[in-house]
């Protein structure tokens, strides 16, 4: 509903914008800390909806937090006209700083929430670490400010083999899916000899609802009732 009510204000700013017929800066700066309020925003429900998966918690925290310094660095950059090439060149370091560092906390968070598999974990694992690095050097280089055309070269071979990575845990879940028996059964646990099972389809002619985000299926003995 947040998504839906930034993306609604940038259309309603963008048509007041053209049906009045002057497009000024200050729509513009309206409508990309709207899209910065998005970008930071759905960092953060990544980052919580990570917090639920249990192992990568820390992480997931990590991003939520980071997510509104994010946001504060890219706002303050925009309102303090450091896009427009003549202010407060610290401001559009930092804001472009925080863009890249989140955009990494990014890959790492969906890399982790769509690899479902631990082969596939491993490299949405490897995926976080090629981007964590590749947005490393790509904030240094823009405090530093290198002229070599080796450095942009071996940044752009981190991104390209991040982004690579990092596409490649939904691809493979996807074709490691396929072709899978909606029968097949896999049982989690067993009590006093009944099975707690996992099945794509129905078991005997039921078929059971899937957990919640942040359940986890229990088996236990039926309790007595007072």
């Amino acid at each position: 509903m947040g998504a839906a009510a930034i993306v609604n204000a940038a259309a309603l700013v963008a048509l007041a914008a053209v049906l009045g017929g002057d497009f000024s800066d200050t729509d513009g700066r309206i409508l990309v800390t709207l899209a910065a309020l998005l970008y930071t925003g759905g960092a953060a429900i990544c980052g919580l909806t990570l917090v639920d998966r249990g192992p990568g918690r820390p992480l997931g925290w990590v991003i939520t937090g980071a997510a509104p310094v994010c946001l504060a660095f890219v706002a303050w950059a925009i309102w303090s006209f450091a896009f427009d090439g003549g202010g407060n060149e610290t401001a559009d370091k930092l804001a472009w700083s925080a863009v890249l560092a989140l955009l990494a906390g990014l890959i790492a968070t969906t890399g982790l929430l769509l690899a479902q598999r631990p082969a596939l974990a491993g490299l949405a694992a490897a995926a976080a670490a090629l981007a964590a690095l590749a947005a490393t050097v790509s904030v240094a280089g823009i405090w530093i400010e290198p002229t070599s055309e080796s450095f942009v070269k071996v940044l752009a071979v981190m991104w390209i083999l991040a982004v690579l990575a990092y596409f490649l845990v939904p691809i493979l879940q996807r074709f490691s899916s396929v072709g899978a028996e909606d029968a097949a059964i896999r049982v989690l646990a067993e009590l006093d000899g009944v099975e707690l099972v996992a099945s794509r389809g129905r078991v005997e002619g039921v078929r059971a609802e899937s957990p919640a985000s942040g359940e986890r299926l229990i088996l236990r003995r039926l309790q007595a009732r007072m």
